[in-house]
């Protein structure tokens, strides 16, 4: 799919490997309860204020800090103009540091996949009785919240996935 990546291979698997809990864990919380947790946001960020520390180099380290602080005031102005999910955007911006720019296409491209395959998903999610029976309390379910969509299933993957194809570049 992409020649190169600017995350490395021991990048990849390392962050892949920390973060993989956090990344089910925001699809669970998203799929049941259309919320990503402030503690999934914040550990997310916290694995890589530790491990960023030992896996960049000290300026590209805190240079990734200025990854964050761009995207949440970038994802806080969606939320606020055109209904972004909060978590969603607090989610983006914690993952924002572990994602070299030069990747930022690869990860757009990753999204735009694991999006259409969430929502091809919910469509079909939506028009099987049986799911809408046995999930009656999944608010993305109901028939009033029709335009409701927990991004969180297309963003964690996007995530996981990212850091499973950067740690088979080695």
């Amino acid at each position: 799919m992409f020649e190169t990546l600017a995350i490395t291979s021991q990048q990849g698997l390392i962050w892949g490997l920390l973060t993989l809990p956090i990344t089910a864990w925001v699809m669970w919380t998203d799929l049941t309860d259309m919320k990503i947790k402030n503690q999934a946001v914040l550990a997310m960020l916290a694995i890589f204020v530790v491990s960023g520390f030992f896996l960049l180099p000290l300026e590209d380290y805190l240079w990734r800090y200025a990854h964050f602080a761009v995207v949440l005031v970038i994802c806080f102005v969606l939320s606020a103009t055109i209904g972004m999910g909060a978590g969603d955007a607090k989610y983006i911006a914690a993952v924002a540091p572990f994602v070299a720019l030069d990747d930022v296409s690869a990860i757009a491209l990753l999204y735009a996949f694991w999006a259409v395959v969430l929502l091809v998903g919910m469509f079909i999610a939506r028009r099987i009785g049986a799911v809408r029976r046995a999930y009656p309390d999944w608010i993305w379910l109901a028939e009033d919240r029709k335009s409701h969509v927990p991004f969180g299933l297309a963003l964690a993957p996007t995530v996981t996935s990212y850091f499973a194809y950067g740690a088979t570049l080695g």
